[in-house]
């Protein structure tokens, strides 16, 4: 248990904290009585140093734990802790003490004090008590008289609202204003937090917030809890609703001969309880506002839908000359009846010239064929080809391109005109007749690029091939001359008949194995030199690093290199063109080789994490210099002191683990040798384009 939990436990242990101590006190002064018998002193008290030897002062210690249990536990243990002194005491007056009169007379001015100390404590604490209750009820008088005046307050203010209301109703057509001045006077009134009333709308499709008095944070709420109002206008039946969050809400419906118009509700936060007569007073105020909110109602939809024509009207004018496409109207014969400032700009002519022109004078010949088919077309109901690519010739002469729709106009059924909306597509047209010729220079280019790419991987395979060259040809001689070694030896036996069976098939078996051996590596260098398309399918990148190492195998044995292969046997298969990783292995090792021309250690590690495989090739070669480290995928650049390449090697590898989705890095130091690493990931999504 920790400090703050023990100082929340005290108040819970304080009696027993007080009953320990008078248990101390009492184990004390036992002490003090009799402590020859339980200290085995010589002296017959403690306080013997002070020429003191009758244990009246010890009797008188014993006064401390009665008047301690007197006052903290009541009289009943105070008697309880005088008989326990009188106990520790009695022993030594007939026992023990030399002093029988003196020790007994002490004993009971102890018990005597002892007494009177309880009684006086109790004494004391009945009278505390007697005042507590003589408060109490003076407190409990009190509030009762503010309650009373508190409701007569409130009976008043109820009176006063009321018809302060009904003033308002009889007084205002206005629905704003009579909501307004009811929700203000129900907050004053039943000193509530906020109120408001909720109205359905036409054909009861919902309720809608039309008054509301409170802070912006509570109308929030309420708004985001109108689901209480529904439930009340469709029960007809006030509720009562208590929340988490400490509010306390009513809702009364609003109704017009027993049919539902919307509610009333308020709301209160520093409270918990409405009574009968706020819910009553809150149900009368509901029918004085529903009555009112009928009437106020009628008038207002006749105001509304006035307005409504007026404000229609008036954004359709606002849209019409405000949109930036061409709007114009035409009646059946073609001529212009409404035109917006658009059309304007994009025929040429003013708007004055415009009004009453035909169509004719703006459109070209096969343009107004075309609007004759599409206005048959309308005439028959069908509107899929819209919109239409159409040509207007402006007033200056100039023929632009336009994205046409057209629609019919009606009034009271009868067919009256056209609408036409336009939109000038011109640059747009000379845009995509430009992007569809430059995408095809683009395709063409990325084409030319791929082809020089593939050129690229090509060479630097054969350019590899080139460098492996001795060590190749001897790689292959070396099985060839055991095979001519065997042959002429088996040539020679025959003729001398000194060769049996065995021996001949043990000869011919040694050949064969020479032979595939050379057969293998010569494979392994065809399917190097090989041109072929990129491919991605799954791939074990163990399996590609062992192909590539073979092929440099011979050249690491001619340079005295040795080889570690530290390759991770549960590697996971990842989607890779294994022929381009081949290719990057296989430079990545032969650089290595090169870099320990009086031999070393070549390293070849592969691992797998969460997410990506990484793949090591470390030598323990010469190193790279610092200032070379930031060119070494550059094109045409190489360290190697001989012409052995064309400096293409790193450029293209990186460019193949780009195409992977991968990394490649390099750390190296003069004297300690180099480190390539790649990183592809897990999973990749390769676009073939």
């Amino acid at each position: 248990m920790n400090i703050v939990d023990r100082i929340k436990n005290i108040p819970a242990t304080i009696p027993h904290f007080h009953l320990w101590v008078v248990v101390i006190l009492f184990i004390v002064g036992v002490i003090l009585h009799y402590p020859q018998q339980l200290l085995s002193l010589d002296s017959p008290s403690l306080f013997s140093f002070l020429g003191l030897s009758r244990h009246a002062v010890e009797r008188i210690f014993l006064l401390l734990p009665i008047g301690y249990a007197g006052f903290f536990f009541g009289i009943r243990v105070g008697l309880v802790s005088l008989a326990v002194a009188t106990i520790i005491m009695l022993p030594r007056v007939f026992l023990i003490s030399n002093f029988f009169s003196d020790a007994l007379f002490e004993t009971i001015v102890i018990v005597f004090i002892g007494w009177m100390i309880n009684l006086w404590f109790h004494s004391y604490r009945s009278e505390k008590e007697k005042q507590r209750r003589i408060l109490s009820t003076i407190e409990k008088t009190h509030e009762e008289l503010q309650s009373q005046a508190i409701a007569s307050e409130r009976i008043e203010r109820q009176l006063v609202t009321i018809s302060r209301i009904s003033t308002t109703v009889s007084q205002s057509q206005e629905m704003s204003q009579i909501l307004d001045n009811a929700v203000s006077s129900i907050i004053g009134l039943l000193r509530v937090d906020a109120a408001w009333i909720y109205l359905l709308g036409r054909d009861n499709s919902g309720l809608t917030l039309a008054a509301y008095g409170g802070n912006y944070q509570d109308l929030i709420r309420v708004e985001a809890e109108s689901g209480i109002n529904k439930k009340v206008v469709n029960t007809g039946q006030p509720m009562l609703v208590e929340d988490v969050s400490k509010e306390t809400r009513i809702v009364v419906p609003l109704s017009v001969k027993g049919k539902p118009i919307g509610t009333l509700g308020v709301q209160s936060k520093s409270r918990r309880y409405f009574d009968n007569e706020e819910v009553e007073l809150l149900a009368v105020i509901g029918n004085q506002i529903s009555a009112a909110t009928e009437n106020a109602m009628l008038f207002q939809r006749e105001i509304e839908v006035a307005e409504k024509l007026r404000i229609s009207e008036q954004r359709y004018r606002e849209l019409f000359e405000s949109a930036q496409d061409a709007i114009w109207v035409h009646d059946m014969e073609g001529y212009l009846t409404t035109v917006n400032k658009a059309t304007e700009t994009l025929s040429g002519y003013s708007l004055e010239e415009l009004i009453g022109m035909n169509v004719r004078t703006f459109l070209t010949e096969e343009s107004l064929q075309l609007a004759g088919q599409i206005r048959n077309k309308l005439l028959d109901g069908s509107t899929d080809e819209q919109p239409y690519e159409q040509r207007l010739v402006r007033k200056d002469g100039t023929e632009w391109i336009l994205m046409l729709t057209t629609n019919l106009i009606r009034e009271d059924g009868k067919l009256i005109g056209f609408l036409c909306i336009a939109r000038d597509v011109t640059k747009e047209k000379e845009m995509q007749l430009q992007l569809s010729k430059a995408y095809q220079e683009l395709s063409e280019s990325i084409q030319q690029l791929k082809n020089s790419q593939q050129q690229l991987i090509q060479a630097e395979k054969l350019t590899s091939l080139g460098q492996l060259a001795a060590s190749i040809a001897h790689e292959v001689n070396n099985p060839l001359s055991g095979v001519l070694i065997y042959t002429q030896l088996i040539a020679k036996k025959i003729k001398e008949s000194k060769i049996d069976n065995n021996t001949t098939l043990e000869y011919l078996s040694k050949m064969e194995f020479e032979l595939i051996r050379s057969t293998k590596l010569i494979k392994n260098l065809l399917d190097f030199a090989r041109q072929s398309s990129p491919k991605f399918q799954q791939a074990n990148l163990n399996m590609i690093m062992n192909r590539a190492y073979d092929i440099a195998s011979h050249s690491a044995e001619l340079q005295h290199v040795r080889v570690i292969k530290e390759l991770d046997p549960a590697l996971p298969d990842i989607t890779a063109d294994a022929d381009q990783l081949q290719q990057v292995f296989t430079n990545l090792i032969l650089n290595a080789i090169q870099a320990m021309p009086q031999g070393g250690k070549l390293t070849l590690r592969s691992s797998a994490s969460a997410n990506q495989i990484k793949i090591e090739v470390s030598d323990t070669g010469i190193g790279i210099p610092p200032e070379n480290m930031n060119k070494l995928f550059t094109p045409f650049f190489t360290t190697k002191l001989e012409v052995k390449g064309v400096g293409l090697g790193l450029a293209i590898a990186y460019g193949i683990v780009q195409r992977h989705k991968g990394k490649i890095e390099v750390r190296s130091k003069i004297g300690d040798g180099t480190t390539f690493t790649i990183y592809l990931p897990l999973h990749i999504e390769i676009d073939e384009k």
